[in-house]
């Protein structure tokens, strides 16, 4: 019978090891960021940046996009909020269809104010595009008339006749 004297176990070489242990970090580092970046969320949004201007025409008074487009949805609405002879009343806006829309009827409560707006697109506001605001005897609004638009929390527009 023959014995072994000196016959030494050896495990995974050196090389290998360090390989498996990269490849053991890298999938543990990956499902740690899985799992977490479900938390994370994104930022706030920043203002949108919209500039007007304002016409006043013998019949109405009109404010036209000079630059800048937002997109209106049933996520992120526009709010016009008008005051009128004392009262205010807002229209929140979910589709803006393209065209000419008198929305007058969402004003409940100011009688006598007639509000249109134009939208070249569906369902964006951008360069181009009007609100138009007249008393129903086809008369500019008068002063102390303010609107305010509103979209994504953010004021783009405040404006007093």
């Amino acid at each position: 019978m023959k014995t072994l004297y000196g016959k030494k176990e050896k495990g995974v070489s050196p090389v290998i090891a360090t390989i498996l242990m990269v490849a053991i970090t890298v999938v543990l580092a990956s499902a740690v960021y899985l799992m977490v970046s479900g938390y994370i969320g994104t930022g706030p949004k920043g203002p949108t940046a919209m500039s007007f201007t304002y016409t006043v025409n013998p019949n109405n008074d009109v404010i036209t996009v000079a630059s800048g487009n937002i997109s209106i949805s049933d996520a992120q609405p526009m709010t016009i909020t008008i005051t009128y002879n004392g009262s205010t009343a807002s229209d929140i806006l979910k589709s803006l269809p393209a065209g000419l829309k008198d929305i007058s009827s969402d004003f409940t409560g100011l009688s006598g104010l007639s509000v249109k707006i134009y939208a070249a697109h569906a369902n964006t506001f951008e360069a181009g595009d009007t609100i138009t605001l007249s008393t129903t005897s086809n008369q500019p609004v008068p002063p102390g008339t303010s609107i305010t638009i509103v979209y994504n929390g953010n004021t783009i527009l405040s404006h007093t006749f």
